[in-house]
């Protein structure tokens, strides 16, 4: 049986330069970038080799699993995923970097990403990108892009799983950040009278559309994995609503 793995090497991991051989070594075949493959009677060898750099192993199932949470709401096992990997050097990074604004993902590494196997979380409208869209796109620029349906976490504990939730939580803390200090530097523009105001509506539209995309993935986090994002979200609004009170005066 075959099991597939992804790590992440910080650059302060002086031997991150040896893993690779030894991965080769114990015949693991490498589909691209950190994402490997390997036969399940190598598995425990191949954790002791990245046990120090955020592993997360995975393999395939018939099944579809559902995620599954404890009594507090706490996600313990992600569920069923679908796994997108492709050569990031084919790819335009302007035109990946739009899409994946788009896609709720979770990152495994670079180039590589998992998507919720459940298709009926997406609105029927496809104002978000799902698995689909994204690997017909990925494929359009890379002809060796793959996909791995019916993919589980096989290490769910909760190191893995808080890995994954940080990933997460980082890209829209990240995503709501940029968003809100856009939003402060077109406030202090309008008060300011630094520019016109054909401009200030061109700028304020941009930044509102991404204000709903945010909105929009972080609601479709909050049903996959239960994460609240309302916070980092609604901090948003008050610079909004001084912006629109500035605009009237």
């Amino acid at each position: 049986m075959a099991f597939y793995f992804v790590y992440k090497a910080s650059k302060e991991f002086k031997n991150r330069g040896l893993i690779p051989k030894r991965l080769k070594t114990l015949g693991c075949r490498r589909v691209c970038r950190s994402f490997w493959e390997v036969k399940s009677d190598k598995v425990n060898d191949v954790l002791k080799v990245i046990r120090e750099n955020q592993p997360i192993l995975l393999k395939r199932t018939r099944e579809i699993k559902k995620p599954r949470f404890d009594d507090e709401d706490n996600v313990v096992d992600i569920g069923s995923l679908v796994v997108v990997a492709y050569n990031a050097e084919k790819v335009e990074k302007g035109r990946i970097r739009g899409l994946l604004r788009k896609t709720p993902y979770i990152r495994l590494c670079r180039s590589v990403y998992a998507f919720s196997q459940s298709h009926s979380q997406y609105d029927k409208k496809g104002d978000l990108v799902d698995v689909s869209r994204f690997f017909t796109f990925m494929k359009e620029m890379d002809g060796d892009a793959k996909i791995f349906p019916r993919m589980t976490i096989v290490n769910t504990n909760p190191d893995t799983i808080n890995i994954i939730l940080e990933r997460v939580s980082t890209r829209i803390e990240k995503e709501a950040d940029e968003v809100f200090k856009d939003y402060k530097s077109l406030l202090q523009m309008a008060v300011n009278s630094k520019a016109d105001k054909k401009t200030l509506n061109e700028v304020e539209k941009k930044l509102y559309r991404r204000f709903v995309l945010i909105k929009r993935v972080a609601n479709f986090y909050e049903k996959w994995l239960r994460i609240d994002f309302a916070r980092g979200v609604m901090k948003i609004y008050p610079v909004t609503r001084k912006l629109q009170a500035t605009r009237t005066l």
